[in-house]
């Protein structure tokens, strides 16, 4: 679809909803809201932007699957995809924090079946999900988040 209107409602709710968050991270130490209606997890990702060279964190909703975790880049079913997508592609590697638990991991984008079934899955502990496939007029990308290597919190970059 596409549709501009859809994409500036969401668009602007998305943003507030990520700001309210990092402000409630930042203000409770990770501690409050680390979990979402229906059994998602927010992991907060960290990744090297392609262009600007700088290191770039997102919080996103999450579900595990085995020892891996799934997320995905709906951007609440705008027309475009979320940057953090663009930085994984180019450079895989790079960090995320579930609860208090900080990881190097890497982030590996599924396709076809795979692709298919863990996006059903995401939208089992989020409805909203169904409505941004519909919406996006794109191919939503799914990826796995492999965690690689158990580190402090402070090894994360800011």
């Amino acid at each position: 679809m596409g549709n501009r209107v859809y994409d500036v409602f969401w668009g602007t709710m998305l943003r507030s909803t990520t700001v309210l968050h990092r402000v409630v991270h930042k203000a409770t130490g990770g501690r409050v809201w680390r979990r979402f209606p229906g059994g998602g997890v927010i992991v907060w990702i960290t990744s090297l932007g392609r262009k600007s060279g700088e290191w770039r964190t997102n919080p996103l909703l999450s579900v595990k699957d085995g020892d891996d975790w799934i997320v995905t880049g709906s951007n609440a079913g705008q027309a475009k995809l979320p940057g953090w997508v663009f930085n994984v592609r180019t450079t895989p590697d790079g960090y995320v924090l579930i609860d208090d638990d900080a990881w190097r991991c890497r982030f590996v984008e599924v396709e076809g079946a795979e692709r298919d079934a863990l996006y059903d899955k995401l939208v089992a502990i989020w409805k909203s999900y169904e409505m941004y496939a519909e919406n996006a007029g794109r191919y939503i990308p799914v990826f796995r988040i492999q965690l690689t290597e158990r580190i402090d919190k402070s090894a994360i970059p800011a």
